[in-house]
């Protein structure tokens, strides 16, 4: 087992030469272009979500990867998610090779395995860079392909910072030094969940409230996450065409000074760039901007990544 920790980032295919060029001035190691292939199974009752758990089988240059992840957790958009990972000779499924353990007690496995079927696949060129950058060995990705279900199809553009050997901060700072440029933002769904939604419809959109005040009784890495939750709910809807979003990031904004005033820590403050701050927010109160401007803007995005980086120094 090992347990998965990267950071996501949706980019415009604009921004992809500047990222690849700013790669290159830290030490690395390149690796060209590989075709990957996954395929995603699921039962009709969709018994693996309801277990938190996503099943695919991979294709590499004629060799086969079967993969189960399980449930895991997000802080402020690092994915944690501990995975099991089975070589495989051909591309089927073998569940009894996984561990016992990660199974629900009493799961007939073989019984679970007669009953998924492949639901989705995601067909990508990936392009990796292996970076040392602080005290840290970082795998940075680039994916371009599109995810394919029965019914539609999505693009995929994005990078993944995942953490080999090292400190999370450094990867955040590996993010923030990519992020000095336009075209990216801080991406909180992995393919398998988008894959899902395409295979299986989204949902209908429950807009979630975010509160006027903050409860500065709870401990600061709660209210910190909360946050960074609502903001990104709040960009999602946003991005999607639903202007109540806007208004959401506006109150999510106000939380996010009321926070810092209450705290008053120096270093909270510089890290924070309050003058980015301020110009987020008058960005986002004029009329004339459009949500795809601000989310993927430089100035928005190390802002979202410094209080990430807070979060996580005081969750250490």
């Amino acid at each position: 087992m090992s347990v998965e920790i990267e950071l996501k980032l949706t980019a415009k295919p604009r921004a992809i030469p500047v990222i690849r060029q700013q790669l290159l001035l830290f030490p690395h190691h390149y690796f060209a272009p590989q075709k990957l292939t996954n395929i995603y199974f699921e039962t009709a009752e969709n018994q693996l979500r309801g277990l938190d758990m996503g099943l695919r089988i991979r294709g590499f240059d004629d060799q086969y990867e079967m993969t189960i992840k399980t449930a895991g957790k997000v802080i402020g958009g690092l994915h944690q998610r501990p995975e099991y990972n089975v070589p495989l000779s051909k591309p089927e499924l073998a569940l009894t090779l996984f561990p016992p353990h990660i199974w629900p007690e009493n799961c007939d496995v073989e019984a679970l395995q007669s009953r998924l079927n492949a639901l989705f696949s995601t067909d990508f060129m990936r392009e990796k860079w292996v970076v040392t950058y602080g005290q840290s060995e970082i795998e940075v990705v680039l994916d371009q392909g599109e995810i394919i279900a029965a019914d539609g199809k999505e693009p995929i553009c994005e990078f993944e910072l995942e953490l080999k050997q090292g400190t999370v901060t450094d990867v955040l700072a590996l993010a923030v030094e990519l992020a000095k440029s336009d075209g990216l933002r801080q991406g909180n769904k992995s393919k398998a969940a988008r894959g899902y939604q395409l295979a299986q419809g989204k949902p209908k959109a429950v807009l979630t409230s975010v509160p006027t005040e903050i409860d500065m009784q709870q401990p600061l890495p709660a209210v910190l996450s909360s946050i960074l939750t609502h903001w990104q709910e709040q960009e999602e809807y946003w991005l999607a065409g639903l202007s109540e979003g806007r208004h959401g990031l506006k109150q999510v904004l106000t939380l996010v000074q009321r926070m810092i005033d209450y705290v008053n820590e120096p270093i909270s403050r510089s890290e924070l760039l309050d003058n980015q701050w301020m110009a987020i927010d008058q960005t986002l109160s004029a009329a004339e901007t459009v949500a795809e401007t601000l989310c993927y803007s430089s100035s928005y995005l190390q802002c979202k990544l410094a209080l990430t980086m807070w979060l996580v120094r005081l969750t250490a």
